[in-house]
């Protein structure tokens, strides 16, 4: 006699490894925050900051490389927009104005195409470039564009074309003789 299947739990698959890469983003950003918090309160008040730790930027970089290692062995999907925030290279979280720098380029003919513009992220701790279009539509999913017209087919060609009487085996001469 066979066991009943308990039915399958409905919701996120790996709920933990998605709250735990929630986490460590939300941890990675709130260090980052602090350190750049941090150095500029740094000259003010030496005795507060000896006492603070002084690695929040070494932690922050240590959490974002741990998000991507949990979300590579877990084979969780980052969201467009987390993975937009996050550095490829040194895993740092992007913050404008704190750990990167935003710039929008328009290298077509001059900058006369608006939809060629181009949102260039450039990390602070590295220098690598993230670039992002800006005016540009997007195309369609495979699924949603609509199908090619469907071409004729050879057959439904030939079958359209009138049939010709005079073979292209016949000579000029053969067609004179022959009554018209």
């Amino acid at each position: 006699m066979a066991k009943d299947k308990l039915p399958k739990a409905k919701g996120v698959p790996n709920k933990h490894l998605h709250s735990r890469s929630t986490f460590l983003y939300q941890a990675a950003t709130y260090l980052t925050l602090r350190a750049g918090a941090s150095d500029a309160n740094k000259a003010q008040d030496s005795v507060q900051s000896s006492r603070a730790p002084q690695n929040h930027l070494g932690l922050a970089l240590q959490l974002g490389s741990d998000l991507q290692t949990v979300s590579r062995k877990g084979q969780v999907r980052l969201s467009s927009e987390l993975k937009r925030t996050i550095c490829k290279t040194c895993n740092t979280v992007l913050i404008p104005g704190r750990t990167a720098t935003q710039a929008i380029e328009n290298e077509s003919k001059g900058g006369k195409k608006s939809w060629a513009d181009v949102m260039v992220i450039t990390c602070a701790l590295c220098g690598s470039k993230k670039r992002f279009p800006i005016g540009a539509k997007r195309q369609p999913k495979k699924a949603e564009r609509q199908p090619p017209q469907a071409q004729t087919s050879l057959s439904e060609k030939s079958a359209e074309e009138p049939i010709s009487t005079v073979s292209p085996m016949q000579t000029t001469s053969d067609q004179a003789l022959t009554p018209g």
